[in-house]
């Protein structure tokens, strides 16, 4: 059957069909968020008041954008 032929109410009840097959990963996904929003905090903390050596700072910035890229990684699949 054509997309062209299915009313509104068949195409979107066909795409939940389909969905509910996929593995629900929203749970993972806020979790990872979560985490990369606490690192991130904390990163700029310590950039802003831990004194001239930002390089540790930089490191707990780099963790959490490697979450974020887990997390978007998550989202797609």
């Amino acid at each position: 059957m054509r997309q062209e032929e299915l009313s509104l109410e068949e195409q979107v009840e066909r795409i939940r069909r389909k969905r509910a097959g996929q593995h629900d990963n929203t749970k993972i996904r806020m979790v990872l968020n979560t985490l990369f929003l606490a690192l991130a905090a904390v990163g700029l903390a310590m950039y802003f008041f831990g004194g001239d050596n930002h390089v540790p700072a930089l490191c707990v910035i780099a963790a959490g954008m490697v979450l974020k890229v887990i997390e978007f990684i998550l989202r797609i699949v």
